[in-house]
């Protein structure tokens, strides 16, 4: 009979191991939350066994059942078990449900849904933190030789579950509930954290005070007699319009001067013998007048058939190709005279972009040129309305004058700057373009 004991306690002493080895050596926690409820009973028998996860201090849902692969959540059974447990008393060791001590209702459902016998079996770290919760039915009373195999099961079960997952088990309701505080505080925090707003916006070199090369008159552009980009000095070429007819007017205007001077001579000698060639004497005499002032305004047009400059500086055009055999009008633009040590940067603020700007906002200029280096300027103008651009964008012209003491870039540079407005929260910053889309979607 001794033996016999023996050999039962021996059996019983290897399952219990092979149950713990098991348990640690699961490679999921599916695989861990299957051993506790299916196998457990190969230990500490019950016939019907139920897995409740831990949320918030209190044990959750009903997550796993014995022999069933998921629960029916919504139930009248689980959905009255879910709540009996709940509001059950948690204790950090097993114990035993007695239905003397819960309420009349519960002990009504009890009776009608589960098996007689009940244990409540708390999963605890080495710590002593509940981390689950087993629930273990069977018909026969238990036995108070179980609960010490009970108190070795829930330390190993509550051992293995925080191997999976060692964050949400580590921190205490409080502590975590400390943590989410201290997180939105920092968080709100840095909303409201006072930056400068700024916006970037596409920027261009250009001259600060031009003197305009304009067409003369109406005609043909003949030749560009300057390179682009070149200096050139006070009185020098820029431009020939045609003057083949200019020079045929003017070659016409000498010859009718001649004709009426001629003219008028002779009506002068004859004027002494014939009375009608001294009446005709100051008619001719006009058109002679008529005809020199038709001479100088012919001579004053094939000059102005050459345009020069107005004065000293960079001639200011993108290609003399584009001008030759070109038709232009009277005052129409064709260059620029340009100082180049005298620049400006003109801006173009999207209408999506444009926030509060005033004369001597300041701004970094970025060449394209030169872009890991900053250029530091200032606003002096922003128009009131905004203008579509060459790329089809409406914005506002904005120009600006550098204020460092660096040399003056190129004009003609391209870059982009970032503008500078009034000072604003980083919740602002961050969601200024979100909430103007908002408002227009709703219409406010």
């Amino acid at each position: 009979m001794n033996d016999s004991i023996i050999q039962r306690q021996l059996q019983g002493a290897a399952a219990l191991l092979t149950l713990e080895q098991d348990a640690r050596r699961s490679q999921s926690l599916d695989e861990l939350l299957f051993i506790m409820v299916n196998r457990t009973t190969t230990v500490l028998y019950s016939e019907v066994s139920f897995y409740f996860p831990m949320i918030s201090s209190r044990p959750g849902p009903l997550a796993m059942v014995s022999g069933v692969v998921e629960p029916a959540n919504q139930s009248p059974m689980v959905m009255w078990l879910n709540h009996f447990v709940s509001h059950y008393p948690l204790q950090a060791k097993p114990s035993l449900i007695v239905l003397d001590d819960i309420g009349p209702e519960d002990r009504k459902q009890w009776q009608e849904w589960m098996l007689a016998a009940g244990m409540m079996l708390p999963l605890v770290t080495p710590l002593g933190r509940v981390v689950g919760l087993l629930l273990l039915t069977r018909r026969q009373e238990w036995q108070s030789t179980e609960m010490e195999l009970a108190n070795r099961l829930a330390l190993c079960y509550g051992h293995a579950l925080i191997s999976w997952n060692p964050q949400r088990f580590s921190l205490s309701l409080w502590t975590r509930k400390l943590w989410i505080v201290s997180s939105i505080c920092v968080l709100i925090g840095l909303l409201l954290w006072p930056v400068r707003q700024s916006v970037t916006a596409p920027a261009r070199v250009v001259p600060e005070e031009p003197r305009l090369v304009t067409a003369p008159m109406d005609g043909v552009v003949a030749s560009i007699d300057v390179l682009p980009n070149t200096l050139v000095r006070e009185g020098q070429e820029l431009v020939t319009m045609e003057r083949t007819l200019l020079a045929n007017r003017y070659a016409m205007a000498v010859m009718a001067l001649r004709t009426a001077k001629s003219e008028a001579l002779r009506a002068e000698q004859l004027s002494f013998a014939r009375e009608d060639a001294k009446a005709n004497l100051p008619m001719l005499q006009s058109r002679v007048e008529e005809r020199r002032v038709e001479l100088l305004y012919a001579k004053k047009m094939l000059q102005r058939s050459r345009v020069r400059a107005p004065g000293a500086g960079l001639a200011v055009f993108a290609s003399a190709e584009e001008w030759l055999g070109q038709p232009v009008r009277t005052g129409q633009r064709i260059m620029a005279i340009a100082d180049p040590d005298k620049v400006a940067i003109v801006m173009d603020l999207s209408i999506h972009d444009a926030i509060a700007l005033h004369p001597g906002a300041e701004f970094l200029l970025f060449l394209d040129t030169d872009p890991l280096h900053s250029r530091t300027g200032r606003v002096i103008h922003a128009s009131y309305e905004a203008q579509p651009t060459p790329e089809g964008v409406m914005a506002f012209a904005l120009r600006g004058q550098l204020t460092d003491t660096a040399p003056p870039p190129r004009i003609g540079l391209r870059g982009s700057v970032r503008l500078y407005g009034e000072d604003t929260s980083l919740f602002f910053l961050l969601f200024r373009r979100p909430l103007s889309a908002l408002r227009q979607f709703l219409g406010i």
